[in-house]
């Protein structure tokens, strides 16, 4: 039992945080802003967690130092813009294909809508800025990383994406954000760096920001 407290932990933390946000500033402040300022607030504690985790070096090392090798800065540079065009053209295809079946006929997107209602400042602040750094820290680099620790890779990435999107509430969102997050758990089996990650979260999000005319209303991670 102590061991899913220790899973959880993370998450319960920025839940927490959200829901007290959202009671003590939500008729003050705008859903954006109300998002930024929980992100803003939880990401300390989840960076301190990351550090925590890190130096307790279980198993000898964490399971992703394999993986950390040198790189010269080109193929940084690189990977990092690959990042985050491949956040955003993931995130228009999938919407895409969401809003081709019809999805918002069955659900509720009222949350959404209403997050997107917020000013273009509080939106870049927090769902493109603020709130990928933070997810990353805590469902990947913590929750994530934790289940690998005791886990199996795949079950370990089935669980996490899961949570990750139970804990986005709205159905559509938990429909959109379960396969990002199974991409997001192999991008950072694969490149052990939660920098490449937050970068893909970023540009999914902001691709939501910017889209305009014609193209398919994109969602939230």
């Amino acid at each position: 039992m102590s061991w899913i407290f220790y899973v959880f932990l993370p998450m319960i933390v920025y839940l927490a945080v959200s829901e007290g946000i959202a009671v003590l500033a939500g008729g003050i402040l705008d859903s954006a802003a109300c998002t930024a300022l929980s992100a803003a607030l939880t990401l300390p504690v989840g960076v301190w967690m990351l550090r925590q985790d890190e130096a307790r070096h279980r198993h000898g090392q964490p399971f992703h130092a394999k993986v950390r090798e040198e790189k010269k800065i080109q193929k940084r540079i690189l990977g990092a813009f690959l990042c985050i065009v491949g956040g955003g053209v993931l995130n228009i295809f999938w919407s895409g294909f969401l809003n081709m079946l019809r999805i918002s006929s069955f659900f509720s997107n009222e949350t959404q809508e209403e997050l997107l209602a917020s000013q273009f400042t509080a939106l870049l602040i927090g769902p493109c800025l603020l709130v990928p750094v933070t997810e990353e820290i805590i469902y990947r680099g913590l929750t994530y990383s934790r289940m690998r620790t005791r886990m199996d890779t795949r079950l370990s990435i089935f669980l996490s994406a899961l949570l990750f999107a139970l804990c986005h509430g709205n159905p559509i969102q938990m429909i959109y954000a379960f396969p990002m997050a199974v991409v997001l758990a192999l991008l950072y089996e694969r490149s052990g760096s939660l920098v490449y990650l937050i970068l893909f979260h970023m540009g999914a999000n902001l691709t939501t920001v910017l889209l305009v005319g014609g193209l398919p209303r994109a969602l939230w991670i």
